[in-house]
């Protein structure tokens, strides 16, 4: 039976918004536990190996996606798809894995870089499995929450328990492997429930050269992302010491949290998009519309909410050592809205009809122009000049990819219009609102509390009081749903 939208994006949502509140208690402990130094270890030595996980998987849970989720209803290609792509993960997996050791023996010469970058091997053995894709495409997010937060549970108390001073850096970086590598094998085994392939038939009958060219293609266009914030990461630690990579870090995170929660509407919606594209063009295109406006409706806010709010938010994660992660956060914040519509316009609409080829370009070209600004500001860099040069050649994609989408594929987003306009006014208001809660002196936890509560509050009333759709349809999803459970 079809699965509803809507409870597809509500299952996304609680999982990411668990993936936000864990995060949100774990990160002010570990960053004030293990301090600035260790945290910038971490955080480096996980930029570095970013790049060998990126290799290893070779873009296979983008193809996978869009391929099974296109023709889950045909039996034989998704089996097909399955093997395919699993037992090249197998092989590309353990190939970088391999790598990744030699480049950790001959160019990690940091005695705590190197042991932290041996614990991350255990990422790319977990790879080797990872087959969530399937999960997603059959749009099985009630076992992908469930499971999920289970483990995160389990990460949460071994964290508190075990990671208790600086000399704790390798057990924390222990932890979040194992998660990583339970979370994997657990998808793994319901998905081999499901597709009821035996070992014997799951090495048979395959033929990877079919899939060879599209993913060389997505691998080139994912790797192109890491000349982003990636690069940036990269280049912080090279020139002006891990410590800034952990200011740099601190901030993208926090920001990271409340956009993973907001873009469970991208990409919830994205298996059901890529049916509709090959069944059903016209409904395609609405949804498409509608999820723009939704997305933005909740982007526009947060973004403004986050810039206003940079300092006692840095405060409660971090305390007063991490006060140089303010500027690179306000950033960061105003990068939400730039993301919210790259995720649809990359995700939903060029990705899906296939032209990757174009974005691989789009990519390249922007995330060139992110290098020769970090370039040209080397001498003065610091976190939040190199995230502004990031967020510069983000714009320029976004604008690219727009002309691209409105001249070739022919489809209208819905991204100039009123509707959009009246988002970005109404949060607005939430700048002397903030502003004047900010100078009655409370303490930092108050000061957020407060603000969030009336920012909210003004918003979402406003928004019911001009009758907005989005607005409105969501509390009649509301009410259906807690009339449904009682």
């Amino acid at each position: 039976m079809a699965k509803s939208i809507a409870h597809n994006i509500m299952a996304k949502g609680v999982l990411n918004l668990f993936n936000v509140l864990l995060p949100f208690i774990i990160t002010p402990y570990v960053y004030r536990v293990l301090g600035a130094h260790n945290m910038g270890n971490i955080d480096y030595a996980t930029v570095l190996f970013g790049y060998f996980g990126m290799l290893g998987m070779s873009g296979i849970y983008n193809y996978g996606l869009r391929e099974i989720s296109a023709h889950r209803n045909n039996r034989k290609v998704v089996t097909d798809t399955y093997k395919n792509l699993f037992c090249i993960g197998l092989i590309t997996n353990l190939l970088f894995l391999a790598i990744y050791i030699l480049f950790i023996l001959f160019f990690i010469h940091d005695p705590e870089l190197k042991r932290i970058s041996y614990i991350l091997c255990g990422n790319l053995v977990s790879q080797i499995i990872y087959v969530e894709w399937y999960n997603e495409a059959m749009e099985e997010f009630k076992f992908i929450t469930v499971k999920t937060v289970l483990i995160r549970l389990i990460s949460f108390i071994f964290i508190f328990t075990l990671v208790r001073n600086e000399s704790d850096e390798y057990i924390y970086v222990m932890i979040t492997v194992a998660v990583a590598v339970l979370n994997y094998l657990v998808s793994y085994i319901y998905s081999r429930k499901k597709i009821s392939i035996s070992w014997r038939d799951l090495f048979s009958g395959i033929h990877p050269c079919k899939y060879i060219i599209p993913l060389l293609t997505i691998l080139v266009l994912n790797n192109t992302g890491y000349l982003y914030t990636v690069f940036d990461r990269t280049l912080l630690g090279y020139y002006t010491g891990t410590e800034n990579v952990a200011y740099f870090s601190l901030g993208q995170k926090i920001v990271e949290l409340c956009k993973l929660v907001i873009l469970s509407i991208v990409f919830a919606t994205l298996p059901r998009l890529s049916l509709y594209l090959n069944e059903n063009p016209d409904m395609y295109q609405q949804t498409v519309k509608r999820i723009m406006k939704l997305t933005l409706s909740l982007m526009i806010p947060v973004s403004i909410g986050l810039f206003m709010l940079a300092r006692p938010i840095i405060l409660l994660f971090g305390g007063d050592e991490y006060l140089p992660a303010v500027a690179p956060m306000r950033i960061f914040a105003l990068r939400i809205i730039v993301l919210g519509i790259d995720a649809i316009l990359y995700n939903q609409i060029i990705f899906l009809h296939g032209k990757e080829k174009i974005l691989v370009l789009f990519n390249l070209l922007c995330g060139a122009v992110n290098i020769i600004l970090n370039v040209i500001f080397i001498g003065n860099l610091t976190p939040a000049v190199s995230i502004s040069c990031t967020l510069i050649s983000e714009i320029i994609f976004v604008c690219i990819c727009l002309i691209y989408i409105y001249r070739n594929i022919k489809i209208k987003v819905g991204l100039f219009n009123l509707t959009c306009l009246r988002y970005f006014g109404l949060s607005l208001l939430f700048i002397p609102v903030i502003y004047r809660i900010g100078m009655l002196r409370f303490g930092y936890q108050l000061q957020l509390a407060l603000s969030i509560a009336t920012c909210s509050i003004i918003y979402i009333s406003s928004l019911i009081f001009l009758k907005d759709q989005n607005a409105l349809e969501l509390i009649k999803f509301a009410k259906k749903l807690f009339s449904s459970k009682s």
